[in-house]
């Protein structure tokens, strides 16, 4: 009986085996990975794993669906360089209607093994920019080299691939710009195709020469799928490699140790505080973080700091303005304007800092112009009754105590009012305020 279980089990994980198999013999299986949005390091990981799981599993064909404003050179070029080493051909698609493959994705596109667009899409505009403006000046040596640089990057690629050098030189040098049409009939590239579906018509039985200059035939009949997602990892990463969440990570954090160094013993400010500036540590990992953005930006909290502290009639609150807003501009360095900290976040939180250090200054401004209210020095101006007669020493019964005091202006009998006009070395000076108790000069009760 026991064996009969195990045959009949055997049995069927063998059978399940069997109709299990994802494709079979003459089904064409495509690697599927999307590009939307920058290009980061995050995008690199994804491409690359895509690429090498395709080569593991012997995929048929790589697909990139993009649209992409750009990104990040560094990233860019690694991508360039998984697709031209690919085992597996790889076709790029900028698509649906409306998508881009600006300045990186140019560079990716131009790359691939089949370069398509979906009518009305764009692409080009790959000069290499550096910081904030975006401006090409001439007299730029460092800019003029990468831009050189990458003129010589894609002149090579696009001899390769027998792609128009022309154009895409000057997409580089000029920051040229070409709409689905033109690229087609300047041999930017290979065809249009307005869906995925489409474009796996017009691939089917295509033949297509790879970078090492061999022909391939390709066959995309009855394509099986296979998308390449974002791990949890990935999807974090790609979460904290936005400049905005940088930017409010690293505001949080410091904000939060301010509030534990100025509180000590509150433990959840610090805690946070200190949590928000190692995820900050980890967006700089795949951020191009400005060094300088961030100085000014501790510079700025310093001052608002001091502000509380010191008297500078608003000066020091104007100055960690300036140094917060021009900081928060140059903290993240990115060639476009999706990777740097966009203005409508900028704005908004340096006006809620003006305002709480505008708050804490006249908090404290208050608290220092009141009265005190503890200590020897809070009896002055307080009221208090004559216990035993001022003539002009005496003892004084005031908040439960007996002080010995002084009266100034004669001798006041026991039990009348006196007020507290100083404290001398624990000795009351007061004054009476009922008069028709008030003895002449000496006299005694």
């Amino acid at each position: 009986m026991v064996r009969m279980i195990r045959f009949l089990m055997m049995f069927m994980l063998l059978l399940a085996a069997a109709t299990a198999v994802p494709a079979q013999d003459g089904d064409t299986v495509i690697r599927l990975v999307e590009i939307r949005g920058p290009v980061t390091p995050v995008t690199r990981m994804v491409v690359e794993r895509a690429i090498k799981e395709a080569t593991d599993a012997v995929d048929d064909l790589v697909l990139i669906e993009m649209d992409t404003p750009g990104g990040l050179v560094s990233s860019m070029e690694t991508i360039v360089q998984a697709i031209l080493a690919s085992e597996v051909p790889v076709v790029v698609w900028v698509g649906p209607a409306g998508a881009k493959a600006a300045s990186a994705g140019f560079y990716i596109l131009i790359a691939s093994d089949i370069a398509a667009m979906a009518p009305g899409t764009r692409t080009g505009a790959a000069s290499v920019v550096y910081g904030m403006g975006g401006e090409n000046k001439e007299g730029d040596i460092m800019l003029r080299k990468a831009n050189k640089d990458a003129g010589a990057m894609i002149r090579s690629i696009a001899e390769r691939r027998g792609r128009n050098v022309e154009a895409c030189e000057k997409a580089v040098a000029e920051s040229d710009a070409y709409t689905d049409q033109y690229a087609l009939d300047n041999g930017l590239i290979d065809l249009l195709a307005s869906s995925r579906g489409e474009l796996m018509e017009h691939l089917d039985g295509r033949e297509v020469t790879r970078f090492d200059g061999s022909v391939e035939r390709l066959s995309t009949a009855a394509p099986t799928f296979i998308a390449t997602e974002l791990s949890l990892k990935d999807e974090f990463m790609d979460f904290l490699a936005s400049p905005a969440i940088a930017y409010f990570l690293l505001l949080l954090g410091l904000g939060g140790l301010y509030i534990e160094f100025t509180h000590p013993g509150m433990v959840l400010p610090g805690v946070v505080g200190a949590f928000c500036l190692l995820l900050f540590a980890l967006s700089a990992a795949v951020l191009p973080i400005n060094a300088t953005g961030i100085l000014l930006i501790l510079l700025a909290v310093v001052m608002f700091v001091l502000e509380v502290k010191v008297v500078s009639y608003g000066m020091l609150t104007v100055g960690g303005i300036a140094s917060l807003v021009i900081g928060s501009f140059l903290l993240v360095d990115g060639p476009i304007p999706e990777l740097r900290v966009p203005l409508q976040m900028i704005i908004p939180m340096s006006l809620a800092m003006a305002a709480m250090v505008i708050l804490a200054v006249w908090l404290a401004r208050k608290a220092q112009m009141e009265k005190v209210g503890t200590g020897v020095e809070g009896l002055v101006g307080e009221i208090g009754t004559v216990s035993e007669a001022l003539s002009p020493e005496g003892k004084v019964y005031i908040h439960g105590e007996i002080w010995a005091a002084t009266v100034t202006g004669g001798a006041v009998a026991a039990g009348a009012r006196v007020r507290v006009v100083e404290v001398d070395n624990m000795i009351l000076l007061v004054e009476a305020l009922d008069a028709g108790r008030t003895l002449p000069s000496g006299g005694e009760v």
